[in-house]
């Protein structure tokens, strides 16, 4: 069987994110995730993505005991992580995993020419790994099968 070549970033990123101003409110966040079905948000300063704002970042600031009481007080800048990691579409794959891992990051900011061009997060890896999985694999013989 031939060799396969390793796909590149641009195969199984999420094209074209959604982004957010640092400054909007958490809600507006909150419903930009919700109308598009999606968990993660690259982040704006100063019109540069700086920054990724998550669903689980939203529900950690939310926590009783957090800093504020509403999330209307707080702006997607006031509890964005450190600074967002960026890779190209152009990169293999198993790099920027390996990246992901080290670094203990969930999603990254894809660039193409500088430019963002998508987002690959953690739920995009899990659909590669299902995807050769199947590809590779004879699903499980069911044994109480009649």
């Amino acid at each position: 069987m031939p060799a396969k070549h390793m796909p590149q970033l641009l195969s199984v990123m999420t094209p074209f994110p959604h982004q957010i101003d640092a400054g909007e409110s958490i809600d507006a966040a909150l419903a930009l995730m919700a109308k598009h079905n999606i968990r993660h948000l690259p982040v704006l300063i100063d019109g540069n993505i700086e920054t990724i704002i998550s669903d689980r970042d939203i529900k950690r600031a939310q926590l009783i005991g957090h800093r504020g009481s509403t999330s209307d007080e707080w702006s997607v800048g006031d509890i964005s992580q450190a600074s967002a990691y960026f890779a190209d579409v152009s990169d293999p794959l198993d790099q920027v995993l390996e990246l992901m891992i080290k670094k203990q990051v969930e999603a990254l900011v894809v660039l193409k020419d500088g430019a963002a061009a998508g987002i690959f997060t953690d739920t995009d890896a899990c659909k590669v790994l299902v995807e050769l999985l199947k590809s590779n694999y004879q699903p499980p013989v069911d044994d109480n099968a009649a």
